[in-house]
């Protein structure tokens, strides 16, 4: 199973330290920055990711590209520009059926929330699934992944992978 370890500011007060600790702990398939307010942790997250070899995903800010990221990650408002990055490893967060069929071109993408997540009830497992056999096999599972319940429960599913913030903080 495929991880997408997802960086965010408010979890990561010494960026460094909680990356360097997260990928060690998890070693992640995948690393998604998610911070439009650091070019300096931009730059720091690519050289940690080049140091492991796992590829870097930029999250939605298509400017911080130019830094070397290897990816982008497009919000569901942004998928009218999925085929603008053809040379770039493309993930596209999703959330119903519309999308995911206007997501054809990507990667991955990611559908959420799975489980209960901030206020929003999760989807499900047996909803994942069925996304699966839509959109085959790209499905990243994402949304109140925050343990190894959840990703146990997300391995007996059709999804080729999960992401998350929480799951990966050490």
């Amino acid at each position: 199973m495929l991880s997408y370890l997802i960086t965010d500011p408010f979890y990561y007060r010494n960026f460094k330290t909680t990356l360097e600790n997260s990928i060690q702990k998890h070693t992640p398939d995948f690393i998604c920055f998610r911070d439009k307010t650091s070019i300096k942790n931009a730059k720091l997250a690519i050289e940690i990711a080049k140091y492991y070899k796992i590829p870097i995903i930029v999250n939605q800010y298509i400017e911080l590209l130019k830094l070397g990221f290897d990816g982008i990650h497009l919000t569901s408002n942004q998928l009218h520009l999925i085929d603008n990055f053809t040379e770039y490893i493309t993930f596209v967060s999703t959330h119903n059926i519309n999308e995911i069929k206007k997501s054809k071109n990507s990667d991955f993408i990611t559908f959420s929330p799975i489980f209960d997540s901030k206020g929003r009830k999760g989807l499900g497992i047996k909803e994942l699934n069925e996304i699966v056999d839509i959109a085959q096999p790209k499905v990243f599972a994402l949304g109140g992944i925050i343990s190894n319940n959840e990703v146990n429960k997300i391995k007996q599913s059709k999804a080729v992978g999960f992401g998350s913030i929480r799951y990966f903080l050490v």
